[in-house]
């Protein structure tokens, strides 16, 4: 994938360290992330980023194109989405209920508490490893069908519902296993696009909740690096989605919108 020029030169500048030159707007590199304590944690009810992702029907688009390849192709990237989506699921499943079974093993040459500690801990870590790898299998199965819609380049094709709800939902899943890794970047690279490709989509809760989240990470990064211009570009990124959450959420008229106004308006 190609990344815009703002995130290769964030990449660059957290390479080096910047002196913040101000002592009396010096941020205090204490502060800890605030906007999870103001935002639900999890998409609202109903939303398509709830944890049942929307799988497409292979429907035929050749009356929107003259291009013979283009349905292969979309049919292609829907076929990797969908076995994503049911792979994830059936191994997620299947690592939970393993994890719940291990609970009521015994050992009973752990005779000490530390013991049995030490081995709820490494089956823990096993756990854990089993859903990194998981979620590593299912984000290249994405990749591979978003590089398979990018083949498309028919333009109506790239402007019919089929592709856009398609590539919408590899998008999602996507940036859902990213937030999960904590690759906040990367977070913030394909939630931009992913409301870039339609209005509905800007129109979401979901997406200004994650950049809101994703905006204070790097804001901190950018703190620890002592980049002032990034510290605050980050923040007002950070305050601008709090807003547009908030605005779409609740609602303009409603007191958590004010809340959330009031917190931005005094530099939250």
């Amino acid at each position: 994938m190609k990344f815009p020029s703002l995130f290769l030169s964030i990449s660059l500048i957290f390479l080096g360290s910047y002196s913040l030159s101000s002592k009396d707007n010096k941020p205090s590199a204490s502060a800890e992330t605030r906007v999870e304590s103001i935002l639900p944690t999890a998409p609202e009810s109903g939303s398509p980023w709830g944890d049942d992702a929307s799988k497409l029907e292979s429907i035929s688009i050749l009356n929107l194109i003259d291009e013979k390849n283009s349905q292969k192709r979309w049919q292609d990237a829907n076929k990797e989405y969908s076995t994503a989506i049911d792979q994830f699921e059936l191994g997620r499943k299947t690592i939970e209920k393993n994890r719940e079974e291990s609970k009521k093993e015994v050992f009973y040459e752990d005779r000490y508490e530390w013991q049995k500690q030490i081995r709820r801990e490494n089956k823990e870590k096993e756990f854990q490893k089993q859903i990194f790898d998981l979620r590593s299998q299912t984000v290249a199965k994405l990749i591979k069908g978003m590089n398979l819609l990018d083949k498309i380049e028919n333009p109506k094709v790239k402007e019919s519902a089929p592709y856009l709800d398609l590539k919408s939902g590899i998008y999602r899943e996507y940036i859902k296993h990213q937030e999960a890794f904590k690759n906040y970047l990367q977070v913030i690279d394909f939630t931009e696009r992913y409301m870039e490709l339609s209005s509905k989509n800007e129109a979401e809760a979901e997406p200004h909740r994650l950049l809101a989240l994703s905006y204070e990470k790097m804001e901190q990064t950018a703190l620890k690096s002592k980049n002032q211009e990034l510290y605050y570009e980050f923040k007002e990124l950070k305050k601008k989605h709090l807003l547009r959450f908030a605005e779409i959420h609740y609602g303009r008229e409603s007191k958590e919108y004010a809340g959330i106004e009031e917190k931005v308006g005094k530099d939250f």
